[in-house]
């Protein structure tokens, strides 16, 4: 759950620039607001898309806005969802060396071994693995969930923090002018 909340300073900001208009300021606030937060979510889907190696994303679908108000100045962008099957990234599955996979762009395959066991593809295009040498259980193989991968501060979150703080003093700016004009 990423927040974006304005202090009290940018809202006194917002109010000098706008002199006598200054009751405005909460509105102006929430609607760069809000538009801050549909382009972070954009932003965010992009980026983890170009860090993972994950084929369908849906990663938009999965992020929910919270719009901020005149009333409370806060947009949220709130993730959710369940680790994604590990056949949704870049996977191999030869039956002599087991299976592959690639989770972050510019990794290479990666063997998928647990205690000496290989990775093997079912019947359904999944691929499992044996916990132990006995034939059952198996269990099937997933990777991290879309929230995971969104909030990963070094690699999706963290880069484009600083575009999300260039864009809300943007839009703040462009809502102070269509209302002065």
């Amino acid at each position: 759950m990423i927040e974006y909340q304005v202090d009290e300073q940018m809202l006194e900001e917002v109010q000098a620039k706008l002199g006598e208009m200054s009751r405005k300021a909460p509105t102006v606030i929430s609607r760069a607001l809000n538009k801050v937060a549909v382009t972070a979510r954009v932003d965010l889907a992009n980026k983890a898309q170009a860090t993972y190696t994950v084929k369908s994303g849906g990663f938009k679908k999965d992020m929910t806005i919270r719009k901020a108000s005149a009333g409370r100045l806060e947009a949220v962008i709130h993730s959710q969802g369940k680790p994604l099957s590990i056949t949704k990234f870049h996977t191999t599955a030869p039956k002599k060396t087991g299976a592959k996979a690639n989770i972050i762009k510019g990794g290479g395959l990666k063997q998928l071994i647990y205690g000496n066991i290989k990775a093997f593809k079912g019947p359904n295009g999944q691929i499992y693995q044996r916990r132990s040498t006995a034939r059952l259980p198996i269990k099937k193989l997933s990777s991290n969930s879309i929230p995971k991968m969104i909030g990963n501060e070094e690699k999706v979150y963290g880069v484009v923090k600083p575009s999300i703080d260039r864009n809300l003093q943007h839009y703040v700016e462009q809502q102070i002018e269509l209302l002065t004009k």
